[in-house]
């Protein structure tokens, strides 16, 4: 269904994903900083896998686990952030702003 502005009467709206938007953003960068720092079980276990596998390669074979680790960490944190983030917008948020007055509702 599309929706008219109610000031005035528009149809010229546009659905806004300000939750997704910032949610998706905190996730991924809380995600990638748990991960990287390690207290993210991923992280731990990727540096461990890592550093079995490539023991010639010494402390590399940590930091690319650690940022395997990180690169999960991010990819979780993101998603968890999105379907928050559609939850805050569908609930909370103003959903669609007028692109002719600039009214939210």
């Amino acid at each position: 269904m599309i929706q008219s502005c109610p000031a005035c009467h528009s149809g010229n709206v546009r659905y806004c994903h300000y939750g997704k938007r910032v949610g998706g953003t905190v996730g991924t960068i809380a995600g990638a900083l748990s991960g990287a720092t390690g207290v993210a079980k991923g992280a731990v276990q990727g540096a461990r896998v890592g550093a079995s596998l490539m023991r010639p390669a010494g402390p590399a074979a940590s930091m690319s686990g650690a940022v395997l680790g990180a690169i999960s960490g991010s990819l979780f944190g993101c998603v968890a952030g999105l379907k928050l983030g559609a939850v805050v917008d569908s609930e909370l948020l103003s959903r669609y702003r007028c692109s002719d007055c600039g009214k939210h509702f």
